[in-house]
């Protein structure tokens, strides 16, 4: 009887070691605008959430009181993602804010190749902005899409290189701005991590912003990963910068 207890023991405390080893990780699509190639895992649910402070060249103050994307793993490789921001803002240096809702924005992303030394994983993401769901004054007039391809360099256990080129629409005009950026990251430990990245919006010359963030993220548990981020813009120095904070939340 005590060696069946035993046996019975060890397989149980072997169960739940493997139980844990399967237990899924939150897979975070913040902070930062480099997008990462990993999707959400199948049948899972993120939310990313965060809040965010802006100050601009024009004296100008926007709030994100929060900006939400709800990501569900259709496929293995395949994730729907929805998402708004709630906003808070004032233009040049008005008393009275105003609050308003971005317009809701649905997209995918698929990861079309896991990578394999120094190749590459290979990610795609296609978004679009609705010209009839968020606050009238903040709504474009067309259908505003965003397309973007991902690529990611996994550089031994505890770096990562990032970069991404894209399209993205406003609404208004037919000409697209174009999208680049790079970011670099690491571990510092099991659960803390640091990256900067670079990402720029190209359009027309006087139009154009390269923008610079530094940002740390910490793992609270498994399924949630806290962060914290600063921008910074190099061709206006001391007179833009934003900060926000966040949280990815794997619900089930």
């Amino acid at each position: 009887m005590k060696k069946l207890s035993l046996l019975f023991g060890l397989a149980l405390a072997f169960g739940v070691c493997h139980a844990q080893e399967e237990l899924p990780t939150v897979v975070p699509d913040r902070p930062g605008f480099t997008f990462g190639a990993d999707v959400v895992q199948h049948h899972k649910i993120t939310w990313d959430n965060g809040f965010a402070f802006e100050s601009t060249p024009d004296v100008s103050h926007n709030i994100t009181l929060n900006s939400t994307i709800l990501r569900y793993g259709l496929f293995e490789n395949m994730e729907l993602r929805v998402g708004t921001d709630f906003l808070m803002y004032n233009n040049g240096g008005t008393m009275e804010p105003t609050f308003g809702i971005a317009p809701l924005c649905i997209g995918t992303k698929i990861k079309v190749y896991e990578g394999n030394g120094i190749l590459p994983a290979v990610g795609l993401l296609a978004e679009l902005k609705s010209p009839h769901v968020g606050s009238r004054e903040l709504l474009p007039s067309h259908l505003a899409p965003a397309m973007y391809a991902i690529f990611e360099h996994a550089i031994g256990e505890r770096l990562w290189l990032c970069y991404n080129a894209g399209l993205e629409w406003d609404g208004e005009t037919a000409a697209p701005k174009t999208f680049l950026a790079l970011g670099f990251g690491g571990s510092i430990t099991e659960t803390l991590g640091a990256y900067v990245e670079t990402y720029n919006y190209l359009h027309r010359e006087d139009e154009n912003q390269y923008m610079t963030e530094f940002g740390l993220t910490w793992l609270a548990s498994r399924r949630v990963q806290l962060d914290v981020e600063c921008d910074l813009d190099f061709l206006h120095f001391g007179k833009y910068y934003a900060l926000g904070f966040g949280v990815s939340w794997l619900i089930n």
